[in-house]
């Protein structure tokens, strides 16, 4: 299957690291030059990560293998062992589609009172040395 670049790499001219940028997904319009405002670093792999968890698998055409799948587990009792279950596959899935960070921790609340589990990643993009956090809720 061909490699797909979904995100533009540039490199910063001063230190030389990498700057990850994508279309930011509210789709809002610059205010001075009404291009679609860009999105940069940590921002780009959050947008990224949100995108993942919220696929289910199978469910891009061409690309069966885009998505977390964890839709199948949001039905199944709010436990210790369907927490443990979410991180894996969270944890599998963004070590497969997310090669742009390397993942510290990943914390899965179950809520059993609002049917939702929150999720909470600690990432570090490649090339950083501070961690970035990632904080969603996966609703039945």
């Amino acid at each position: 299957m061909a490699q797909t670049r979904y995100t533009e790499i540039e490199y910063d001219e001063n230190t030389g690291q990498t700057i990850y940028s994508d279309v930011d997904i509210s789709f809002k319009a610059h205010p001075v030059t009404g291009d679609i405002i860009k999105t940069k670093n940590a921002t780009v792999i959050k947008q990224s990560m949100r995108q993942i968890l919220q696929t289910r698998s199978n469910e891009r055409l061409g690309h069966p293998e885009i998505g977390a799948g964890v839709q199948e587990l949001l039905f199944e009792p709010i436990n210790q062992l369907t927490e443990n279950r979410l991180v894996r596959k969270i944890a599998d899935s963004l070590r497969m589609l997310e090669p742009r960070c390397t993942i510290r921790d990943i914390i899965v609340m179950g809520e059993p009172d609002r049917n939702t589990y929150k999720i909470k990643i600690i990432f570090t993009m490649l090339g950083q040395q501070t961690d970035e956090t990632f904080e969603t809720f996966l609703y039945r």
